[in-house]
């Protein structure tokens, strides 16, 4: 049977019963009604303060107030907490009555300038409403107290701090007291004093305590704690007030209420707002307003003092390290502390000169050096508490505090499209665009200059020249200086050094933009780019351009003059005197005040002296500058540097400085170093069969413009602004005097390469110009030489050449002069990862792999496993390269690489041999080409590792390293049937000398009950006897084998020259060969920690033990 319509209609009549039984319901009976918060703010004395009460988001439902009943009269703008009081007009309905009456919400000139309709209902004793939510969140409801009234309030209520109240615990090893900071609600009592004081707690406008109660007597009980706080889920940096009224019995409620200011409790930022310039600085300044307390430790039984600890600030950039590069705040540090005082020293705290402290953080703009900035640049600080690690002291844990807003100033301009240069043979160009020759006896070869130098900032260029094109000068090392950080171009005479000679500060960012172009940025953002050039004529060359940022404003000095904007005074001499900038011309370059920046030769300042003492004896940024912190939260990365530390470009590579990381490199360039003295008078071998054009002025221009114009893009880089005709001036001047047509696309390239460097700065232009930035910020070296495609900045060579330009020919492999430390490398000293190769020239695009072949070695000489890979060369510079170093999964005694390179897999390099030791524990020895390693006295060499005599394997004590017994294996020196039963390992203790198993059993013997004397000395002699015929049986069979062993052993062993000695050797065999007979050693001797240095340096006694095996 269908019942579905039944069903339907008993469910419909129950939902009306049911609506029918709640509009019958009282709304006077108890849980009927709800109640509505901060009535003691709602009455028509209460100003508005500063938390305004909103009833826009009041739900619609009955209220009730036993205590209290609607304002019945207009209240004033501001009053009941609000800005537009809500009260009720007309006469409450008669007892036990229910009746529609408006509310009116006050207007500042109108009485009732908006009304709603509510029901009152009148339950006898008090009132009920049904409330609606009001229109707007500036209005609320107004309340008053019932009669019976006390017709009086408090004067001069404020909140401020009062005490602390501390709380010990004990576990018998230490004592922590927790504090619990007080604060106090202080007024002017009543002359009354019969009357109570009721009083309310706020804390960000939410009730903490309502209705605290006290007498005249007890005023200083008026206190809201951390404890009260914490409990609310409240923690400092919070308005707080306290309201107070007055009454006269505890379960009355006052009339009238007096609210106190709201009392910020925390830690206040004075400066929420700052104003700095460009790459300068500013200060922000904040202040606790209450004590900042931690809790203390006491550990009485030790005899410790007591300790408390700091609130850490921790300040940060949100999103600093995300951000484009244009422009950040730094700081000295990314935390500041404020210090607590101990549970004993708990009475500083009643002096306020204690702990109301102002504290100053040192906010720095840093930024990428470009021409401008995004309009109305603005950073935001924010600083946040630490974890604290007491209980009363969470009321101080992890808080944010307001965020300080910084604005960026950019009004110096006179550095903005300034460049310093030296070109070619070489054409000088100051900062403030003055051009000289530097020829004759203004720039000498083979002295050192001053290119450029700040001072303030402890950064400089220095340069050296040599003849090119006959009696031309050009350049050809330059010199990077920032404090203890140098980073160095050097091909003089033949030389092949692209390297840091000392980086002790790591302010140096060196970026490789291309295998002949590398950009070295200083710490305030100047940057040097220096350019390679090659020319079969003169060997290489070096072009330099420096640009400066706002650091650089009337700052620096030496041959690119005083930048500021004024070339009047760039001619100014190191002594100070200055010469007449109108008084020189092409032909009468000023060599006096080019002469004036030279370094004397064995000065201390000359840094392209290659001298270790110069080094030295640099000053320090340390001595004058902090580093700066870019915060950012998370991640934190502080330096000397200036601007952001922010990614290079996709195709550019840093060059990092690898001196502390590597002593393998300290040593390669000190070889490298003396290996420049060496050849300083030697000359490269050019080609000077080309004949010498002759042109005159009128056929060199037309020449130059032809080339110039046959690029569209110089024609179109006229247009950026700062960009001159300046080169195109330069190669008229050169093909004046060298009569050399291939110097035309030298100009051409420095040309744009000024046109690239401009519009990348140019932020501003790169916005307005968009595909012109594309064109230009994209072009390739050399336009790829002819021989490749360009895309994208990046070449793709035809077949057969390489290089970022594709002027290299591929069927040539490096030239390798050297490897790292000879091919020698310690893994005690570093990683040993891969083995740098030097020589050239080692460039991008070629294709070049390096083919090793692995062998694992083991103590018997004996090749144990051999293998093959193929990696791919790095290359770091021209000059230098790497190949990666494979191990296997199993630890050698030792294992050796031999290696070639080939760029085609048909041209190859000759063999060279990289061997891995440690010589922690391992000797090295060199005998006529032969390399040999023995295991030093005192170690075992277990599984790779080095162990101490007497050294016990983890957790093992039984397993032990005893030298004479098993120098390649843990030997085992406990007898399990000697050991009484319940003894441990632990009862066997490491030692230092080699331990005689004779020895150990005796120790067995006092815990073995029931051996006699005689017994033991039967046993003792039993096994003496066995130990000495398994002891002549194993001898004659382990020199049975070493006889066969040295008939088949292919390699020839070093005879060990040293009598009674009780360590092993292992011969590898030829490493290469040598003119003279020579026997070197080094390793570290068994007393010495891991940082011990060699008995004999490698470096130089095995300058050619890297020669291939195939010579």
């Amino acid at each position: 049977m269908y019942h579905g319509p039944i069903i339907w209609i008993f469910l419909l009549s129950i939902s009306i019963s049911a609506v029918q039984i709640s509009q019958l319901r009282d709304p006077c009976l108890d849980g009927e009604f709800l109640k509505l918060d901060h009535l003691t703010k709602r009455s028509s004395t209460f100003n508005m303060d500063s938390q305004p009460l909103c009833d826009r988001y009041l739900t619609e439902h009955w209220y009730g107030m036993k205590s209290h009943k609607m304002t019945n009269f207009k209240p004033d703008p501001m009053k009941c907490g609000t800005l537009y009081p809500v009260w009720l007009k007309g006469q409450i309905p008669l007892d036990g009555k229910t009746k529609n009456m408006t509310v009116c919400q006050v207007g500042f000139s109108n009485e009732c300038a908006k009304s709603y309709e509510i029901e009152v209902k009148n339950c006898t004793k008090f009132l009920v409403y049904k409330l609606k939510p009001l229109d707007s969140c500036d209005s609320a409801y107004c309340f008053e107290m019932n009669d019976d009234c006390v017709k009086e309030y408090v004067s001069n209520v404020r909140v401020s701090f009062h005490n602390i109240t501390w709380k010990n615990t004990s576990n018998g090893l230490y004592t922590q007291y927790d504090p619990y900071i007080n604060l106090l609600c202080s007024f002017t009592p009543s002359a009354d004093d019969t009357l109570l004081y009721h009083i309310d707690w706020y804390v960000d406008n939410d009730t903490v305590i309502q209705g605290q109660t006290v007498d005249k007597n007890s005023l200083q009980d008026a206190i809201l704690s951390a404890e009260d706080m914490l409990k609310a889920g409240k923690k400092i940096n919070s308005w707080i007030q306290c309201i107070v009224g007055v009454k006269k019995s505890t379960d009355r409620f006052p009339c009238i209420s007096k609210s106190s200011e709201a009392f910020f409790a925390g830690i206040e930022v004075l400066n929420p707002t700052l104003s700095i310039e460009r790459k300068g600085s500013g200060i922000v300044m904040f202040r606790p307003t209450i004590p900042i307390v931690l809790e203390t430790i006491e550990m009485a039984k030790l005899n410790q003092p007591q300790t408390s600890g700091y609130l850490e600030i921790n300040l940060h950039f949100p999103g600093t390290l995300n951000r484009d590069c244009q422009s950040h705040g730094s700081l000295l540090s990314c935390r500041t502390q404020i210090k607590s005082f101990t549970y004993n020293e708990r009475h500083k705290y009643n002096d306020l000169t204690n702990w109301y402290k102002t504290y100053n953080l040192t906010v720095f703009n840093t930024d990428d050096g470009k021409y401008y900035l995004p309009e109305q640049t603005k950073l935001v600080l924010r600083l946040e508490t630490s974890d604290t690690n007491g209980r009363g002291d969470k009321v101080y844990s992890k808080v944010v505090l307001h965020d300080v807003h910084i604005n960026v100033v950019d009004n110096q301009v006179a550095w903005r499209g300034k460049r310093c240069s030296s070109y070619a043979d070489p054409h000088m160009t100051t900062f403030d665009g003055y051009h000289y020759e530097c020829q004759a006896t203004g720039c000498i070869p083979g002295h050192t200059y001053l290119l450029y130098q700040n001072k303030k900032h402890e950064q400089e260029v220095q340069v050296r020249h040599e003849n090119c094109w006959g009696t031309p000068r050009c350049v050809c090392a330059v010199a990077t200086r920032a404090g203890q950080d140098v980073f160095t171009i050097d091909v003089c005479s033949g030389r092949q050094y692209i390297n840091f000679p000392i980086c002790n500060e790591h302010s140096l960012k060196v970026i490789r933009l291309s295998d002949k172009i590398y950009e070295v940025m200083l710490p305030t953002g100047t940057f040097v780019k220096i350019m390679l050039y090659s020319d079969r004529s003169v060997g290489w060359f070096i072009n330099v351009e420096i640009y400066p940022t706002i650091a650089d404003l009337s700052q620096t000095s030496g041959l690119c003059g005083f930048l500021d904007n004024n070339f009047d005074n760039d001619l100014q001499r190191k002594d100070g005197t200055r010469d007449n900038i109108y008084s020189f011309h092409r032909y009468r370059p000023p060599d006096s005040f080019s002469k004036s920046w030279q370094i004397p030769r064995g000065s201390p300042d000359d840094l392209l002296s290659m001298d270790q003492t110069v080094y030295d004896k640099l000053t320090p940024l340390s001595k004058y500058f902090y580093k700066l912190c870019t915060c950012d939260r998370g991640n934190t990365y502080c330096s000397y540097m200036q601007y952001p530390k922010c990614q290079t470009n996709y195709k550019d590579e840093e060059y990092q400085c690898m001196l502390h990381g590597s002593s393998r490199k300290r040593r390669d360039l000190k070889f490298l170093a003396n290996h420049r003295r060496d050849i300083a008078d030697s000359v490269i071998s050019v080609d000077h069969r080309h004949r010498r054009e002759v042109f005159s002025e009128e056929d060199a221009l037309a020449t130059c413009q032809e080339a110039f114009h046959r690029s569209a893009h110089y024609d179109t880089c006229l247009n950026v602004p700062n960009f001159s005709n300046e080169s195109l001036v330069n190669c008229v001047n050169d093909l004046i005097m060298t009569g050399n047509r291939n110097l035309t696309q030298l100009h051409l390239d420095t040309a744009l390469g000024q046109c690239q460097t401009y519009i990348l700065l140019n932020s501003t232009l790169q916005n307005d110009s968009p595909d012109m930035t594309i064109i230009i910020i994209n072009l390739c070296p050399n336009n790829c030489s002819s021989k490749g495609v360009c895309a994208k900045g990046i070449c793709t060579c035809e077949d057969g050449f390489g290089g970022s330009d594709c002027s290299f020919d591929v069927s040539s492999p490096p030239e390798i002069t050297r490897i790292s430390d000879d091919g020698i490398c310690d893994k005690t000293d570093e990683s040993c990862e891969d083995i740098s190769l030097y020589g050239h020239y080692f460039v991008e695009n070629m294709g070049t792999y390096c083919y090793v072949t692995r062998k694992e070695i083991n103590e018997n000489a004996t090749a144990v496993s051999v293998s093959s890979y193929t990696v791919q060369l790095k290359e770091r510079t021209l000059f230098e390269g790497y190949c990666s170093l494979q191990y296997a999964a199993t630890s050698p005694w030792i294992t050796e690489f031999q290696f070639r390179l080939s760029n085609d897999g048909t041209h190859y390099t000759k063999s060279y041999n990289v061997y891995v030791y440690q010589s922690q524990c391992q000797t090295l020895y060199n005998e006529t080409g032969n390399i040999a390693f023995n295991l030093q006295s005192g170690y075992c060499y277990i599984n790779g590792v080095c162990i101490v005599k007497g050294t016990l394997k983890a957790n093992q004590s039984c397993w032990v390293c005893v030298p004479s017994s098993q120098a390649y294996n843990w030997t085992w020196v406990c007898a399990k049937t000697d050991l009484k039963k319940g003894t441990t390992d632990s009862e066997f203790l490491p030692t230092t000398t080699e331990p005689e198993l004779t020895d150990l059993r005796q120790n067995f013997k006092s815990t073995s009950p029931g051996l006699t004397t005689t017994s033991i000395g039967l046993i003792a002699a039993t096994a003496c006897v066995a130990l000495l015929i398994i002891g002549t049986l194993g001898f004659l069979i382990k020199t049975n084998n070493t006889l066969k062993h040295r008939r088949n052993r292919p390699l020839k062993d070093l005879k060990n020259t040293t009598q009674g000695r009780t360590h092993s050797t292992t011969s590898i065999g030829p490493f290469s060969s040598c003119d003279a007979l020579q026997t070197d050693s080094y390793s570290r001797p068994s007393t010495s920690s891991s940082s011990s240095t060699r008995v004999l340096s490698p470096t130089n006694d095995l300058s050619r033990l890297f020669q291939s095996r195939n010579t």
